[in-house]
């Protein structure tokens, strides 16, 4: 049996690395044997790219293999490929099927991918999800209605409708085109999913988070400080950053006014308004039966304001002669009363009637 390998290099970037960069074909024939009851022959294009100096989380690529004079049916062929690789290849655009149409040989069978018709719609078996209409490539007339057509071979290097599919009898024996994947647990952040595209992959990153890796949490605006606030804030991520969360707090004597508790969302905004602190307040008193000293060191009739009452001469003050606005709101005591009769009245007097001028 003979392995061979069609090795593309082409340009990639690393962070933090300079590349060296090659191009060209390299050809390698060797023998493998798969314990398996028929031998098949196969050959493997390695599509790939180097680096240099070599960097964790580089440029990596899919390897690409397809069966030789198997004669496979599709459920044989899809057994073979997950045996020895991962699956059928599911040829998700148009890119991928026009590459495959140029680096592999023609056969006149023609080769088997990774599309099967499940319940009525044509699905890529290997995330087993409905492919789209727009990812569709039928050859022309494609597909057609006929019992038992339900499995999807790919046309290559065909004189009309090359790298075009074709629904067929799954008892059909064609080739197989297989893939390996590029994608590694190391090659995207927990915070993102790995897809493979033609040589090469991208890392589709999960709502709040990006980079090449998405290895980095989207970031928010520093919350502006308040006066007589304080917050408290968890940072997942990093600073100000997806998923922080800050809850504030007022000084005694303050009240807050809005969303105690914001938090760092994937559009870059905080959920809500910074909230602020308001200070409390007492009811107004007024000045209609006694004098009023006060002092308000915040704001007229707050927090720590404090009032001295007194009386006219000739009254006596009744309740407590000072009062402080505390943190709730409240005065510390009632209003006080002035009671008893003006100095004038208290005093004797005597009524002197003058009859002459009455």
């Amino acid at each position: 049996m003979h392995l061979v390998y069609f090795l593309q290099i082409s340009v990639g970037i690393s962070q933090n690395f300079q590349l060296l960069v090659m191009t060209g074909v390299f050809i390698l024939v060797g023998r493998s044997e798969f314990p398996s009851p028929k031998t098949v022959l196969f050959d493997l294009i390695i599509i790939c790219d180097i680096l240099y100096p070599v960097n964790r989380g580089g440029v990596h690529a899919w390897t690409y293999t397809y069966s030789k004079g198997s004669n496979l049916q599709w459920h044989e062929a899809r057994q073979w490929c997950q045996n020895h690789f991962v699956d059928l290849v599911s040829i998700q655009n148009k890119e991928e099927a026009e590459y495959l149409n140029i680096f592999l040989p023609r056969s006149p069978k023609y080769y088997w991918i990774g599309v099967q018709k499940v319940a009525g719609m044509w699905t890529w078996v290997k995330t087993n999800e409905p492919v789209p209409v727009e990812a569709q490539r039928w050859a022309s007339e494609e597909p057609d209605d006929l019992a038992g057509q339900d499995c999807v071979e790919l046309y290559i290097k065909r004189d009309k409708d090359t790298a075009k599919w074709n629904n067929e009898k799954c008892s059909k024996r064609k080739e197989a085109i297989c893939y390996a994947a590029s994608c590694t647990r190391e090659s995207c952040n927990a915070h993102g999913d790995c897809e493979e595209t033609i040589g090469n992959f991208t890392c589709r990153c999960h709502p709040g988070f990006l980079g090449l890796h998405c290895e980095e949490a989207v970031a928010c605006e520093v919350l502006a400080e308040r006066r007589q606030s304080s917050q408290l804030c968890v940072h997942p991520n990093g600073p100000n950053r997806f998923n922080s969360s800050c809850r504030f707090h007022c000084e005694v004597g303050f009240r807050l006014v809005g969303v105690s508790v914001l938090a760092c969302q994937a559009d870059g905004r905080w959920s809500h308004p910074v909230p602020q602190c308001e200070v409390e307040r007492c009811p107004a008193l007024n000045q209609t039966d006694f004098s009023l000293n006060c002092s308000h060191p915040i704001s007229p009739f707050s927090y720590n304001s404090t009032c001295q009452f007194s009386c006219d001469d000739g009254y006596e003050l009744v309740g407590q002669e000072r009062v402080r606005c505390d943190h709730t709101g409240r005065w510390s005591a009632g209003t006080p009363e002035c009671s008893g009769e003006s100095l004038l009245s208290s005093l004797p007097f005597t009524l002197i009637y003058d009859y002459e001028s009455v």
